[in-house]
């Protein structure tokens, strides 16, 4: 998604499948949050390869996949 917009409210909206989009209050444009796990919302290489690369920036994220990938792991 990139950089939140300063002052502006997000809605949260939830489809039929029950997946969870957000948008900006007054705008139409939306953004997938979530879903039901079944939903078929698989990161392809590029965004997992962003995500890495923000991950060396952000403590938090940076933790959240190194237990993600020790989780897979383990399980494999």
């Amino acid at each position: 998604m990139g950089n939140l917009k300063p002052g502006k409210s997000i809605i949260y909206e939830r489809d039929d499948k029950g997946r969870v989009w957000g948008r900006y209050h007054g705008e139409t444009e939306r953004w997938q949050v979530g879903g039901p796990a079944d939903c078929n919302n698989f990161l392809d290489y590029a965004e997992w390869r962003d995500m890495w690369e923000l991950s060396k920036h952000n403590s938090t994220l940076h933790s959240l996949i190194e237990k993600t990938i020790n989780t897979y792991r383990l399980i494999k």
